[in-house]
């Protein structure tokens, strides 16, 4: 199944945490965090089905760890291999 954001309908999630990846690896880390954000907000308001995954909470507490360690590329492989995997499934 695959998650779509209704806040923009020709982005899908998958792109938005790209696309915040990419941000993150690229140096652009306060429109990266812009990003994450966004991402986080989309899956909690659109589908928090994903949230009560134990997946996606075990994820989600190393991720914000990165984040807060300014760990901008562990948190970019989060986003991109791990977060992507588990919302495209």
């Amino acid at each position: 199944m695959s998650f779509k954001p209704h806040n923009s309908p020709k982005q899908s999630l998958e792109d938005m945490l790209c696309q915040a990846a990419h941000s993150f690896r690229l140096g652009k880390e306060a429109q990266a965090s812009v990003e994450f954000r966004l991402c986080l907000d989309s899956i909690e308001k659109y589908h928090p089905e994903l949230m009560q995954l134990p997946s996606f909470q075990q994820m989600l507490a190393p991720m914000l760890q990165a984040q807060e360690q300014h760990d901008w590329l562990s948190l970019a492989d989060y986003l991109e291999y791990e977060l992507i995997g588990l919302v495209s499934r």
